[in-house]
């Protein structure tokens, strides 16, 4: 469905802020409109005020949403539309942040290119991305995902060269350097999205 919506009808209808990330929206013709009571109040009430609303998927990761025209987007794929660029199957957020959509901070990105961009899991216990604690071996895995596949790196004594083998793996497999960093800092959106 992406293909239905057009640069012109999104700078039509909303206008984005590249430096900021913040969509508001503007002031809308008559002719979106049955009646002109509808036409009035609908321009007092939200030309030029923040569009769109912060909202979790399962796993809790949040992402900026707007409502265009009936149905909902992702507010990063909203920016690549209106800067006029091709829609790519994935767009990272550089700094981690999937509620920060500053132009800067969008990437162009595959499924894989994404998934060397990560923050660390929350349920994360050995403070290692790729390190966990096997009980029936006594000993720390380090294991990856590369191209959609796990790749065990091996089992060790020592938490520390378990988290250095995965680090020279991700170094040399063009991992990110924020991936499996700490959980990103979202931006401070409590007051901009209600």
């Amino acid at each position: 469905m992406d293909e239905e919506i057009t640069t012109e009808l999104v700078r039509e209808l909303i206008d984005y802020a590249q430096e900021t990330g913040v969509f508001t929206w503007r002031s809308r013709e008559r002719r979106w409109f049955k009646t002109d009571s509808s036409f009035k109040t609908w321009n007092t009430r939200f030309a030029g005020k923040i569009t769109g609303y912060l909202r979790r998927d399962a796993r809790g990761y949040p992402n900026v949403n707007i409502k265009i025209l009936g149905r909902l987007w992702l507010a990063h794929r909203l920016a690549f539309v209106w800067m006029g660029e091709e829609l790519p199957d994935q767009i990272d957020h550089i700094n981690r942040d999937s509620t920060n959509n500053k132009w800067e901070n969008l990437c162009a990105s595959s499924q894989e290119e994404n998934m060397k961009n990560k923050s660390m899991h929350c349920n994360n216990t050995s403070g290692y991305t790729g390190v966990h604690w096997v009980e029936a071996s006594g000993k720390w895995q380090a294991r990856v995902y590369i191209s959609g596949k796990r790749k065990s790196l091996g089992y060790f004594t020592g938490l520390e060269i378990a988290a250095e083998s995965v680090r020279i793996f991700k170094e040399l497999n063009g991992y990110s350097e924020g991936h499996g960093k700490e959980i990103a800092d979202y931006v401070d959106n409590a007051g901009l999205y209600t």
